[in-house]
């Protein structure tokens, strides 16, 4: 059991060795992908849905929480000025960890939202959620999404 189970860790280093782009590209690709974390959620936050636009690529596909996809940067800019014209919507990301493709173009950020907004009730909600996006450098080497989701915490009601 042991030497099958050394075989796999050496097999899995190896395999994300291969996957990972060397230690200072992946640096230098985490520190401007945090960057821009930081510039999207400051664009979330004073609700400028052209600015919020601008981080994503022309064919980008948006998977929005219980609505179809966006796909474009026009009809996710839509749904951005749809969701920041919510009342009372305020949103809070936590950037939980990113993985760089060896080729050092490619990546993912992944982590959790708290997004509080007027309910169809009248009254203020929280949601919790998660998110991942996929960032890819275009033609002219800037980093954009071209595909991005999110999705709620709160459980569905009961099908009974």
């Amino acid at each position: 059991m042991r030497s099958g189970f050394f075989a796999l860790a050496i097999t899995g280093t190896a395999y994300l060795a291969a996957c990972s782009p060397p230690v200072g590209v992946a640096h230098q690709v985490e520190a401007e992908l945090r960057q821009l974390d930081v510039q999207l959620n400051q664009a979330v936050a004073t609700r400028d849905a052209a600015k919020i636009g601008a981080f994503y690529d022309d064919g980008a596909i948006l998977m929005p929480t219980a609505e179809p996809a966006r796909r474009g940067r026009d009809a996710i800019v839509e749904e951005w000025t749809h969701v920041l014209a919510i009342p009372g919507f305020e949103n809070e990301t936590k950037l939980e960890g990113m993985r760089v493709a060896s080729s050092g173009d490619l990546a993912y950020t992944y982590g959790s939202y708290r997004s509080n907004m007027m309910g169809e009730d009248g009254k203020m909600t929280v949601e919790p959620g998660k998110w991942i996006t996929i960032w890819a450098k275009d033609k002219t080497g800037s980093w954009k999404i071209v595909m991005d989701t999110y999705n709620t915490d709160i459980k569905p009601p009961d099908h009974k």
